[in-house]
Formats: structure tokens, C-alpha cells, sequence
């Protein structure tokens, strides 16, 4: 809004026959706060958009580096747990397959029939 000095000119006159001379320094007071409020508005709405377009900027290059370098999200695995160096390693005694009282009975039937 580009506003010349004879523009300006006229609409403080305007405003002064208006409003009158004792009202116009606090309604200038009152258009000063409204335009530095919508200002600062402005100025937050603008830095969360910013900050938003970044994070989508860096979630992108995330995903083009895990693409570069071979890793899919559904592809990568928990890492294994070595043991020591040097550490003897010994494979895991097999459980019991059926507790005994599972076995018991069937053959008591057996036995009584």
C-alpha cells in the first residue's frame, strides 16, 4: 500500500474533523498496537511455517541417505550380541519337551484298560 504525502495529508485531516483533535492521539495510540499485534502475528505465523518446511526438508534427506545407502526402515534389524573376545561360546541345553505329569496319565490309563 503505497501511500503519497497529499494521500496521508487527506486522511489525517479526514480522521482529525472526524474524531476531533482530543481523541486522535489515542486512537493513533490504539492503531499503532493493532498494527504492531498483527506484526508480530505475522512474523510467529511465518517462523512455524519455516520451521515446518525444515523438518520436511530434513526428513527428506534422511530418506534419500537411507536410500543411498541401501537401508530400508523395514529392513533393518536389531543388532546381534556378540560375546567377548575370546569367550567360550556353548549352544543351549534343550528344555524338557512334556512335563512328567502330562505323560503319566496317559500311560495309567493304558495300564488299567
Amino acid at each position: 500500500m503505497n501511500l503519497g504525502f497529499s494521500e496521508m495529508l487527506f486522511i489525517f485531516l479526514l480522521a482529525l474533523i472526524v474524531v476531533g483533535p482530543r481523541r486522535l492521539p489515542e486512537l493513533a495510540r490504539q492503531f499503532g498496537r493493532i498494527m504492531g499485534e498483527i506484526k508480530r502475528a505475522s512474523n510467529d505465523f511465518q517462523a512455524q511455517v519455516q520451521e515446518e518446511v525444515r523438518q520436511l526438508e530434513i526428513e527428506e534427506t534422511a530418506k534419500k541417505f537411507e536410500k543411498s545407502i541401501g537401508l530400508d526402515e523395514a529392513e533393518v534389524a536389531s543388532p546381534a550380541i556378540l560375546p567377548p573376545e575370546g569367550a567360550v561360546v556353548r549352544e543351549a541345553a534343550p528344555g524338557p519337551e512334556k512335563p512328567a505329569s502330562d505323560t503319566a496319565p496317559e500311560s495309567h490309563q493304558e495300564q488299567s484298560a
